[in-house]
């Protein structure tokens, strides 16, 4: 993922972390939040074409994201996982984020 695209999704963190965040075991917050991605990529006409995890630092905590890269040039910030102590977290809502797309010079 590109510098900007990692820039846009830690300023969409800082939403994400004030919400909400239900903790779930690892493979259990895979499987959910890879079907609510298919469901919100379905329901705006899009469909996934990967599943990526993200690092993304924030203030004194870093933190490995998951995001579902869709079709239509967007991305859907899904669980995440607080590096510190291993800790999975779904949020609330899922954050659809816009990627720049990468330009070769």
């Amino acid at each position: 993922m590109s510098d900007q695209n990692i820039r846009t999704i830690e300023a969409n963190l800082n939403a994400v972390l004030e919400q909400s965040l239900t903790p779930m075991e690892p493979a259990q917050a895979k499987v959910y939040m890879e079907h609510t991605a298919t469901r919100i990529a379905e329901e705006s006409g899009a469909n996934v074409t990967m599943f990526q995890m993200v690092k993304i630092k924030h203030v004194s905590s870093t933190y490995l994201i998951r995001m579902a890269v869709l079709t239509n040039g967007s991305a859907i910030g899904l669980d995440l996982m607080d590096l510190e102590n291993g800790q999975f977290f779904i949020p609330e809502s899922c954050p659809v984020i816009p990627l720049e797309t990468p330009t070769v010079n």
